[in-house]
């Protein structure tokens, strides 16, 4: 059961939905940008595929909507798991829970996880830290309680080449612990790719979850923008 709250995190921080639409803007004299412009919160579906490590070859739709219309929104990863965002009024992008659909639970932030901030500036870093509770979706029962620790080190433009083709854009790479209350330990590093009003471009992923006494997990993924 950790182990699945453990894939919950990853694939629900790991595949934020991308908008339809897309600017040819080049992202290589910039030298800041707006969250909103990077990953624009614009209703939408797109498409990614598995290109390296667990699943390669499969192809996943991702779907962004909003919830009320009040800077909620929410992105379904497929049969797997719905991201919840909140976008406050200064701009940001926040992460505040996460429906794992295959498991019937769900994992929530307390604080919200910066998942961009207003102004997004090349070589910035930012840290934070809370709490993470995981319940049934259905009954809200309380499964597990741990504490995270979010760190996003120096952000860098990169040129990110996808089958729905080249773009020039800011990598933003995450390193997060999650110590559970239970004896397991998450960490995982995640790299997402954006592009000026297209959103999410490429990810890759590797987390490994720890425990005490027992043989432990890694696993790895890279998914590519493919329409």
């Amino acid at each position: 059961m950790y182990l699945s709250s453990a894939r919950a995190i990853l694939i629900g921080v790991g595949l934020c939905a991308a908008a339809p639409t897309l600017s040819e803007t080049s992202a290589s004299t910039v030298q800041e940008i707006e969250a909103g412009e990077l990953f624009p919160l614009i209703p939408g579906e797109s498409t990614f595929e598995v290109v390296d490590g667990d699943g390669e070859g499969r192809q996943v739709v991702l779907e962004l909507w909003s919830a009320d219309g009040e800077g909620r929104w929410e992105v379904r990863f497929g049969d797997y798991n719905i991201l919840h965002l909140f976008k406050p009024p200064d701009g940001s992008v926040l992460l505040t829970g996460l429906d794992v659909l295959t498991q019937g639970q769900t994992v929530l932030y307390e604080p919200p996880v910066v998942l961009l901030p207003n102004r997004v500036v090349p070589d910035r870093t930012w840290r934070a830290s809370g709490r993470a509770t995981v319940v049934n979706t259905e009954t809200q029962e309380v499964v597990h309680r741990g504490e995270y620790q979010h760190r996003v080190v120096p952000i860098t433009r990169e040129r990110f080449a996808t089958p729905a083709g080249d773009y020039e854009g800011f990598l933003v790479p995450i390193e997060q612990t999650v110590d559970l209350e239970a004896p397991a330990v998450i960490r995982l590093w995640l790299d997402l790719g954006f592009f000026p009003g297209k959103g999410l471009v490429k990810r890759s992923m590797k987390f490994v979850v720890d425990k005490p006494l027992w043989f432990g997990s890694t696993t790895r993924r890279t998914a590519d923008l493919v329409r």
